[in-house]
């Protein structure tokens, strides 16, 4: 999907609740409205993918292939098979719907801090 450097949990949170316009706070919160559940599970979805971690581990820049769906769980106060459960569903999101990748593509750049992804991201419908 992307290339690897390791992101902290709390700047992929950060990234993903601007996109959305949402609240840090709501994605870690019990809120279930369908576009901040739907922001959650993205954001979980892209801490897996993109190795995240905790803010000192970030610090190390460190490639990591893939962050637990413990850690994850641990991260956003869910437990792991709510985690499985959102990485699972978002992954088969992205590959039917071609403008979902792109929006997890850019979001990713936006992350790396790829020079082309400066624009605002918009995110398409929710499913």
């Amino acid at each position: 999907m992307m290339e690897r450097r390791a992101i902290s949990i709390s700047e992929i949170q950060e990234t993903v609740a601007a996109a959305f316009h949402v609240s840090r706070a709501d994605l870690l919160s019990r809120n279930r409205r369908h576009h901040v559940a739907y922001a959650r599970h993205i954001a979980m979805y892209l801490t897996r993918e993109m190795g995240g971690r905790s803010g000192d581990e970030a610090a190390g820049n460190e490639a990591r292939a893939r962050a637990s769906f413990p850690r994850i769980a641990i991260a956003f106060g869910r437990n792991h098979s709510s985690v499985i459960y959102a990485c699972g569903a978002i992954e088969r999101r992205r590959r039917l719907d071609l403008a979902f990748a792109r929006l997890l593509d850019r979001i990713a750049g936006k992350l790396l801090g790829h020079p082309g992804d400066k624009s605002e991201i918009q995110s398409p419908e929710n499913p």
